[in-house]
C-alpha cells in the first residue's frame, strides 16, 4: 500500500513560498548595511525609503522576490482546497500523490522564473508555470466532483 503523502505536501509548499521573501529581505539588508525594518516592514515610508536607497536592478529583485512570496501565499488555499477535494472524495493515493508532487515541481520552476527572469518576453515562462499549477489544482477537483457524483 503507498503512503498518501498529499497532507504532508502543505509544510513543504509554505517553506516553498517563503524562500522568495527570505531571498527578498537577505538582498535588501545586503545593498542597506544591514538595516531593515521589522516593526513596520509594509509601510509606504520604508519602501519609499528603499527604493531611494537601493539600485534599481537590486529593487526589482527585491519586487520580484516579494511578488513570488505574496503569489505563492494567494495560491495556497487553491492547493490545499485540491488536497481536501481529493482527500474527501478518495482519489487514489497514487493521483494525490503525483498531483502534489508536479504541483511543488511546477511551482519551484515557477519561483525560479520569478526570481530571475526580468525580460517581459521570458516572463510568460512563469505565466505558463503558473498556469500549469492552477490546472493541476483544478483536475483535481474534477476529478473529485466526478468520483462524489
Amino acid at each position: 500500500m503507498t503512503t498518501n503523502l498529499s497532507f504532508f505536501a502543505v509544510p513543504v509548499y509554505w517553506q516553498l513560498t517563503m524562500l522568495p521573501h527570505a531571498y527578498a529581505i537577505y538582498i535588501m539588508r545586503s545593498a542597506n548595511n544591514g538595516r531593515w525594518n521589522n516593526a513596520s516592514p509594509r509601510s509606504s515610508t520604508w519602501d519609499e525609503t528603499l527604493r531611494k536607497s537601493t539600485p534599481k536592478e537590486i529593487y526589482a529583485r527585491y519586487e520580484r522576490g516579494e511578488a513570488a512570496h505574496k503569489n505563492g501565499m494567494e495560491n495556497l488555499p487553491l492547493f490545499v482546497g485540491a488536497i481536501l477535494a481529493g482527500n474527501f472524495a478518495k482519489l487514489e493515493t497514487r493521483t494525490l500523490n503525483l498531483f502534489v508532487v508536479s504541483f511543488l515541481l511546477i511551482r519551484s520552476l515557477y519561483t525560479i522564473f520569478y526570481l530571475s527572469i526580468s525580460s517581459h518576453r521570458l516572463s510568460y515562462l512563469r505565466s505558463t508555470t503558473w498556469f500549469a499549477g492552477a490546472a493541476l489544482c483544478m483536475g483535481i477537483f474534477v476529478k473529485a466532483g466526478f468520483a462524489l457524483a
